[in-house]
Parts: structure tokens; sequence; C-alpha cells
């Protein structure tokens, strides 16, 4: 069993800890949050150790690992720190901001011989699944082109001053909530990018706060994708993988924390086309044992730091493109 700290009790935080209590991999022994009044009830309710300082995890000999689900910029010190201390890191989406970031936090992973977990549960869904196990048999072909949008309205709903809508933490629209993911998908499937060009706006939230991002991103391979992101349309989500044998769709009906079916539609050379439903999955609790599962060297962990430096060089350069409108970025 690992006996894990969690860093960042706000909604996702609450939302791993409540995931992972189904899991008899893990043990949730202490917290951490800046508003200690706003996390006491549920750690009370969780049985774990409330504190209000993330170092004081660091420094117990009772946890193993620490997850780090906090505001976007503070990721890198808080892993950095967390390896340095000994301890495994699992770090939420995204891991950086930047891709100079995400270097640091890898090399400090590669120094101590750690496992760095991610928080990318999307690829675990078993729609994505099945999609993942068409193209890696070969039935689908040539990989073409990517095209994905995830939207949804939460933000919305959120006081202006929320740091998820702080372009600081949050650059780029949606892209660090739903973008991020996409792109963890695209490199994993089509393999290093070469070049991003991006566009945002605020046409709903007053500025600086951004709620639309579109990005298109070439890679090495030669396939192309295209990510778009909104922030107040009701959910909205689709992922579509375009090979020169066949095609596949996926559709979701909500969040991922909301427990709804999604719909898969694969598409032979002939044309005719296969339709399913995959029930929702604890896709957080299978990230995290496969985490596990590598810590203990049971299995390799499925994100290389090649998909994960990527995945990260993809943000960024979607931030630069879009503070000059466009302007195509050479990774």
């Amino acid at each position: 069993m690992i006996r894990i700290g969690i860093i960042g009790l706000g909604w996702w935080g609450k939302q791993i800890v409540t995931c992972l209590a189904e899991s008899p991999r893990f043990k949730v022994m202490a917290g951490c949050d800046i508003d200690g009044k706003m996390a006491a009830p549920f750690a009370a309710a969780q049985k774990f150790d409330l504190k209000d300082d993330y170092k004081t995890l660091l420094k117990r000999a009772d946890i193993d690992a620490i997850a780090v689900v906090t505001p976007h910029l503070l990721h890198e010190e808080m892993a950095v720190a967390a390896f340095a201390a000994g301890k495994q890191v699992f770090c939420e989406k995204p891991l950086a901001l930047t891709a100079a970031s995400a270097e640091r936090i890898l090399a400090a992973c590669a120094k101590t011989g750690g496992v760095l977990g991610i928080g990318h549960e999307r690829r675990y869904e078993p729609a994505m699944e099945e999609m993942r196990r068409l193209f890696e048999s070969g039935v689908l072909g040539r990989i073409l082109h990517m095209d994905a949008n995830v939207s949804h309205s939460n933000f919305r709903k959120m006081d202006p001053s929320n740091w998820r809508r702080d372009p600081k933490h949050a650059p780029a629209g949606a892209w660090t909530a739903l973008g991020i993911h996409l792109g963890d998908m695209f490199v994993s499937l089509a393999g290093p990018p070469i070049r991003v060009t991006a566009r945002t706006a605020s046409q709903i939230f007053p500025a600086p706060s951004e709620d639309f991002v579109s990005a298109e991103i070439d890679f090495k391979n030669g396939a192309r994708g295209r990510i778009t992101c909104l922030s107040t349309p009701p959910f909205y989500g689709r992922f579509t993988l375009v090979c020169d044998q066949g095609w596949v769709e996926v559709q979701e009906g909500g969040n991922v924390d909301k427990g709804i079916p999604s719909s898969f539609v694969h598409c032979g050379p002939d044309g005719n086309r296969v339709t399913r439903n995959y029930d929702h999955a604890n896709t957080v609790r299978m990230n995290f044992e496969a985490w596990a599962d590598a810590i203990e060297g049971r299995a390799p962990y499925r994100f290389s730091t090649e998909q994960l430096l990527g995945n990260i060089r993809i943000l960024d350069a979607v931030t630069r493109s879009a503070a000059t409108d466009g302007k195509p970025i050479a990774l």
C-alpha cells in the first residue's frame, strides 16, 4: 500500500481522495490546503490529517508519495521539492505551464529515480482505450488527422477572481483544463509535435479571462490535428481519429466526474459503421493504480517522458501563438 499526501483540497483534490477511497492500493495519510476552514469538514469525514503548509507533508516518514493538486503555477516548486524529499510524485495536469518548467520537473524525477504520475485519466476511458486498441492493431491504417472539441460551462459559474479564470495560472482559455487532455491523446497517438498555430478570444467572459481557444498542430510523422475548447456552452465532448483505412469517433455525455456513458463509432474502409456505448469507469483510480504498478516495479507507466514534454511544448506554443494572433510556433 502506498501512503499518500494530497496538496490541494479544492474540487479536484477532493475528487481524487474520493476515487482513491475505492482503491486498496492507497491510503491518504494527510492533506494540505491554504483554506483550512473549507477543507476541514472533508478531511474529518475522510479521516486524514489536515495541514496548512505542504512542507510538513514532505517531512513525514509515514508518507511515501505526494499528489500535487494545486493552481498550475505551483506545480514545479512542489513537485521538485517532493522529489528532493525522497517522495514519489503524482502531478495534476498540466504538468507545467512551459516546456522549461516541465524539463526541470522531469530532471528532478530522473535524479531521484522516481516515477512521475500525471493526471491524464482520460487515456483510461473505455471508449478511448478501444480507439487506441484499434489504432495500434493497424486496422485503421496510417494516421492522418485528429479533431477534438471538449467544452463546458463549469467555469462560467465561477467568480472571475477564481484562479481557474486567471491567465496567470490558466493561460489560453480552457486549454489547461480541457485542451491539455486532448493534447496528451494527440501525442500518444501521433508522436512528437513540430508546429502549433493557435488563437484565443474573450467572447463572453470579460478580458483578461478567455473563453475560447483553438489550435492546429502538425506532427513529425505528417499527421495533423485540431483542438477547440470553449468555456461557456453546455457540455460537449468529441474526439475523432481519421486514418487512411477508417475512422473512429468518441462522444462523451458529460465531464469525467459525472459518470455518464460514452458513445463509440468505428467506420471501416467499406463504409460500414459499428456503434457501441461504453459505461463510465473510475479512470482516476485506474491511473493512480497504474502509477502504483510502476512504482512497485510491476509494469511500466504508459506516459513516457517524451509524451509528457511534447504535450507541454504544445501548451507552451499555444500560449505564445495566441499572444501573437496566431503566429505559427515551430517546436
